[in-house]
């Protein structure tokens, strides 16, 4: 039986002009990683412009982030 850790940054961020979202996760993100970094980078994601929805809509406000830890308990593989 396997497990598997993940580690995910997940950043979220929002258009005001219709209040749909975007999700951005990167993996592995640095273990001294802090919420200042992420702000700042986080804004300016949003002041670039870059970031569209999937309804096209233009992100234009930072919302949250966290970090994702994961552990998968591998049941059984057939398969290998």
């Amino acid at each position: 039986m396997a497990v598997t850790t993940t580690k995910y940054l997940a950043m979220k961020f929002i258009a005001s002009s219709d209040g749909s979202s975007k999700i951005i996760r990167l993996a592995d993100p640095r273990d001294d990683l802090t919420d200042t970094d992420v702000q700042n980078f986080m804004s300016s994601v949003v002041s670039s412009n870059m970031l569209y929805t999937s309804k096209g809509a233009l992100c234009d406000t930072v919302d949250s982030a966290n970090i994702i830890d994961r552990n998968d308990n591998e049941l059984f593989n057939l398969v290998q």
